[in-house]
């Protein structure tokens, strides 16, 4: 019977193009708002950077300019919602350029901040920098 088959591939072209849009919908819902802050530092010890809300996703941190190009810093970025705790902490050299990506997929959307450090030996480091993440929704 001609008019089955035809039928049967004409059903499965609307499955088939369902299933697509429906993938489709999905991820552009699932996709990300991104959204960063700028800020500048001066500090002789430890500076905190202000609070802000990620929807989850890695959270970038980048040094935009640095009096000190030869100084060390400290990069920690901390959860503080809820239980507090350290998510991760690198070494970079405070120059444009240098960045750091703390990988927070796994924990939930929350509220972080970022902790600059450095030894202090009482020399002050003063620059900008930028940090960039997922908004909340």
């Amino acid at each position: 019977m001609p008019g089955s088959r035809t039928a049967a591939r004409r059903l499965k072209r609307v499955v088939l193009a369902a299933g697509c849009t429906a993938a489709l919908v999905v991820t552009q819902a699932a996709q990300a708002h991104a959204a960063s802050r700028s800020v500048s530092f001066n500090y002789k010890h430890l500076w905190l950077a202000p609070e802000f809300k990620t929807g989850g996703g890695p959270i970038h941190f980048t040094v935009k300019s640095c009096d000190r190009t030869s100084q060390n810093m400290t990069v920690r970025l901390r959860r503080t919602d809820g239980f507090n705790y350290d998510v991760g902490s690198e070494t970079i050299q405070c120059r444009a350029g240098q960045k750091v990506v703390f990988d927070v997929g796994k924990n939930p959307a929350g509220t972080y901040e970022f902790e600059l450090g450095k030894l202090d030996d009482g020399t002050y480091l003063k620059g900008t920098a930028t940090y960039s993440f997922n908004a909340p929704k």
